[in-house]
């Protein structure tokens, strides 16, 4: 098989960081100010968790179509066109005056936000090799923990200062500016720009018939429906979880605690990524370098169980931030499993998956809000841990070191 030339590969990575930073920073930037939103639009909590989820639905519905657009057309145009209309979306959401008008725009943002990271995905298989992969990964997806980390500064300032609607108007004005620089700067060798990479062909390697015979494809089937609500959970719910059991005001002090919170989403993500390139340099097989470092991360989400009988506020930072932190790592690793399925099929694959977990993840937010109108959030956050054990039981079960032409009985062409 003809290998790609590298073109700047973790260089690349750092800029789809920031692409990952600015998409997250978008979505999350309506959980840290729904106390404002919630008081002026006069909603409860289970209309919240229902404006909440509604980035979810569609984000998850678009899943099902992105990934081919992005393996079949040009990425460098694709992926900055996509950022450009999310950007948008977000900016109409600061224009917004009814709930309905607010809802649509957050329907608009999950469209288009739904190419972030297929779309990175396909880039990094395309120019970093398998045993780096989760690595890479680690850093583009660490763009979301970035993002998760600044938003309750940004937003909280800027709502103190000109209010929340002029916030997500300067997001999305931002968003714009970073497409323009994509598609200026993002000119890599054509076999990283076209759908398919060089020397395998749709017939050899990607076929649904054997995708579908796979039980590494059906096991992260399993790991997207549980594995991936987690983190849709965590950002949506934690900044109201602090505000509504702790009765703290929506203030930089605030700021504080959820910037550490999503610090773990930050370290989760590079960490992750370096302990597997790590243990594979060491020797160790990629899969089952994966695979150890999945346990440690099961046992940092399974925290989520202990957060409602935290007896502090810094407890329930620290249990929250190893949630995270567990989730974060849990993700790199989860993506690099999708990259593996199919070389010609990445961007398809992981909007499959991001779609099936986008779907759950959407239910699950809509149900936390019901759920903590009854009762609080204790079984919200025991569903949590729940949720973290199904994710990685069927990832562990199967076999992720054999060649894929044996998995499959395939010859790939030389």
């Amino acid at each position: 098989m003809t290998t790609v030339t590298p073109w700047r590969p973790w260089l690349v990575c750092a800029v789809l960081l920031t692409a990952t930073a600015l998409s997250y920073l978008d979505r999350q930037a309506l959980s840290v100010v729904a106390p404002l939103v919630r008081e002026e639009l006069e909603l409860d909590n289970a209309q919240l968790g229902l404006l909440l989820s509604a980035f979810f639905y569609s984000y998850a519905a678009m899943h099902l179509f992105v990934g081919a657009i992005l393996d079949r057309f040009n990425i460098r145009y694709v992926y900055g066109a996509f950022v450009a209309c999310w950007s948008l979306a977000q900016a109409a959401a600061g224009l917004a005056r009814t709930f309905a008008a607010l809802f649509a725009s957050r329907m608009a943002l999950g469209i288009f936000e739904a190419a972030a990271q297929p779309g990175a995905a396909r880039i990094i298989a395309r120019l970093v090799p398998a045993k780096d992969r989760t690595l890479a990964n680690g850093i583009m997806m660490s763009g979301g923990s970035i993002g998760a980390m600044v938003a309750p500064l940004v937003m909280i300032s800027l709502a103190s200062a000109v209010g929340w609607r002029a916030g997500f108007l300067l997001l999305g004005g931002i968003g714009l500016l970073w497409a323009f620089f994509w598609v200026l700067w993002f000119r890599p060798p054509a076999e990283v720009l076209k759908g398919h990479p060089t020397g395998i062909t749709q017939a050899e390697g990607d076929r649904w018939g054997a995708i579908l015979r796979d039980p590494r494809f059906w096991a992260c089937v399993a790991g997207a429906t549980f594995g991936i609500p987690i983190l849709h959970i965590s950002s949506s719910w934690v900044p109201t979880f602090f505000v509504q059991e702790w009765k703290l005001p929506l203030t930089a002090g605030l700021g504080v605690y959820l910037f550490l919170v999503y610090l773990g989403l930050d370290l989760g993500f590079v960490g992750g990524g370096a302990a597997v390139s790590l243990l594979a340099r060491r020797g160790w097989r990629v899969g089952r370098a994966r695979k150890a470092v999945l346990v440690v991360s099961t046992a940092c989400m399974l925290c989520a169980c202990a957060v409602p009988w935290a007896p502090s506020v810094p407890s329930a930072v620290v249990l929250v931030f190893l949630l995270n932190l567990g989730r974060a790592s849990y993700g790199a690793n989860f993506l690099a499993f999708n990259q593996d399925l199919a070389p010609g099929r990445v961007g398809t694959i992981a909007g499959l998956m991001g779609a099936i977990g986008a779907f759950s993840g959407a239910l699950l937010v809509w149900a936390v809000g019901v759920l903590s109108k009854a009762s609080g959030f204790k079984f919200p956050f025991l569903i949590v841990g729940l949720l973290a054990v199904l994710g990685v039981i069927p990832l562990l079960a199967v076999d992720w070191d054999r060649p894929l032409s044996e998995k499959r009985g395939i010859s790939c062409a030389k």
